[in-house]
């Protein structure tokens, strides 16, 4: 690309020039000696016009109506920007997976009642219609990482199965629990009840109230005989989830049964809501497990040898929070830590950068991405098997020499996915355009008649040659017997012309009439009705 020209330079060049060679020229007016000077100060006083600030829009007529509001989120100008504007696409795909419903229930009678219902109503009831536009960017960093950003717009908020992400944000305070030298750490704000209650929302909109209410008591039943509710646990699901690992690169740890080999770890599990729900298992693994108390704390420690040498795993309850933790004395240090994961100054300023409040968290450091790059060198005895999958694995772990953070935020009116990562949003933006429902949806809407058309052709050709074989035989047996008739059981058995004749499509061969001179009909349970031999349309033009 040329630069752009200087134009006040070029001109007081210019204005300098045409003075010279009027002198040379010995013109009988001589310019003023202030003159070029001026003319310079002149056009040194017009700017250069800047370059413009932002990307033309079309018209506001013709510009989406969700668009000013995802593209505040974005960033433009880097690797990767992209919008889309998604109202209503959901429900469009309704249509499809309506023929698709009716054409399985041809083939598949039980599913009826499911082909009958309002598949527009029930992607609303699911929620996936709250989504009306989706926003991507990606801008590569001077470090060779990329600031990704991605943004769900659903302005009238999120029910049904969207509801599972969280409420509104929160600080994350679960990392004062993560030792300061974590590899990862991942937390989670989740609301299993929503998901719950769309199910059953659902059962009784296809199949009734009823079934809504059977599902509901199966569901308080299950877990029964472990002494535990599957409904309370579930209904505890309704806050937030931790785990975090720091690995100990001195050690390697050997999976049971497998003999496997992973690098040794310390690691913590935390659950909000669901200790109360368990608690009642726990204590009824008598011998499994030994329990002991500490202040409010309820320990349960596996008993015997561990099953993995160094974990000696417990399991804990305080209140309504459940703990899982490779050791009771790494348990232990991490309630009473002062210093944690939030202390780390590469954590501070990652965090800092992408917001302090959100729903979801996910952290992950440069060891932790080659310990997991270097599995297949912990296990060379492996199978080549095992060795090619290791392989295949180890391609898909990013390489990096700067910790990795993603933060989910549910806002307002979306929800917002910012993260410092080793790679832009280009790849998931490929498999969104491939795999999407849409694509989906409409690819089984063409298989699916097309499949069953052959499927009926199939069908029809198979009874034809049966009733070619019926045709067949029914001739032999009138020339044989001199008579014009015969029944089925004449023409088909152990001893008889035919020994069987199988049904293709709830076909009942034995309703058959056979009379000599007339083609043999047959009604399938489809309704269908073939003719042997087949009959040729009557000319209904005259004799000609």
């Amino acid at each position: 690309m040329n630069p752009r020209p200087n134009y006040p330079k070029a001109r007081t060049l210019l204005v300098a020039f045409s003075a010279a060679l009027s002198l040379l020229a010995g013109c009988a007016k001589a310019p003023a000696p202030e003159a070029a000077p001026a003319a310079a100060a002149e056009a040194e006083k017009k700017p250069e016009p800047p370059p413009p600030a932002s990307v033309p829009l079309v018209a506001s007529a013709e510009k989406s109506p969700h668009f000013d509001i995802v593209n505040r989120h974005l960033e433009l100008g880097g690797t990767l920007y992209g919008y889309a504007d998604i109202d209503g696409d959901m429900l469009s795909i309704a249509d499809p997976i309506q023929i698709i419903a009716k054409n399985i229930a041809a083939l598949q009678p039980g599913w009826s009642m499911f082909a009958k219902q309002d598949f527009k109503a029930l992607i609303s009831d699911l929620g996936l219609d709250d989504v009306k536009a989706v926003g991507l960017s990606s801008v590569r960093r001077e470090d060779g990482l990329y600031r990704n950003r991605a943004f769900l717009y659903t302005p009238k908020g999120r029910h049904g199965m969207l509801a599972v992400f969280g409420g509104l944000p929160a600080p994350f305070q679960n990392t004062r629990l993560a030792p300061k030298d974590t590899d990862f750490y991942t937390e989670q704000e989740f609301d299993v009840v929503a998901i719950f209650e769309t199910i059953k929302g659902i059962i009784a909109k296809v199949n009734g109230p009823q079934a809504a209410e059977d599902f509901e008591q199966r569901v308080k039943k299950a877990g029964n005989e472990a002494h535990f509710s599957l409904l309370d646990l579930i209904e505890g699901l309704n806050g937030r989830g931790t785990m975090f690992l720091r690995l100990n690169p001195t050690k390697l740890a050997v999976l049971p049964a497998t003999h496997f080999t992973i690098p040794s770890f310390d690691g913590l599990v935390r659950v909000d809501g669901i200790g109360g729900a368990v608690e009642g298992m726990l204590q009824q693994a008598k011998g499994a497990l030994e329990a002991t108390t500490e202040g409010s704390l309820h320990l349960y420690t596996v008993s015997g040898r561990p099953a993995i040498d160094g974990m000696p795993f417990v399991l804990a309850v305080d209140g309504k929070t459940l703990y899982f933790a490779t050791s009771g004395t790494f348990l232990e240090e991490c309630l009473s830590r002062k210093d944690g994961l939030d202390t780390n100054p590469d954590f501070k300023a990652a965090l800092a950068e992408l917001g302090p409040d959100g729903n979801g968290l996910n952290w992950a450091t440069p060891r932790f991405f080659s310990a997991f790059r270097h599995l297949i060198d912990m296990n060379e005895d492996a199978s080549p098997e095992a060795r090619r999958v290791l392989d295949l694995y180890a391609v898909s772990i990013p390489s990096t020499t700067v910790p990795l953070l993603a933060l989910r935020t549910n806002l307002p009116d979306g929800i917002l996915v910012k993260s410092t990562w080793n790679r832009s949003l280009k790849q998931d933006l490929a498999l969104i355009t491939i795999y999407n429902p849409v694509t989906v949806g409409l690819i089984a809407a063409m298989a699916v008649p097309a499949f069953q058309k052959a499927r009926l052709d199939a069908q029809a050709v198979a009874v034809t040659n049966n009733l070619r074989a019926l045709h067949s035989a029914a001739e032999a047996y009138y020339a044989e017997h001199g008579v014009t008739t015969a029944t089925y059981s004449d023409l088909v058995g152990p001893d008889k012309a035919l020994k069987a004749v199988p049904s293709v499509a709830g076909e009942v061969y034995q309703m058959i009439e056979f009379r000599k001179g007339r083609p043999l009909r047959i009604r399938l349970a489809d309704g269908r009705i073939i003719s042997f031999p087949p009959q040729l349309p009557r000319n209904r033009g005259g004799t000609g």
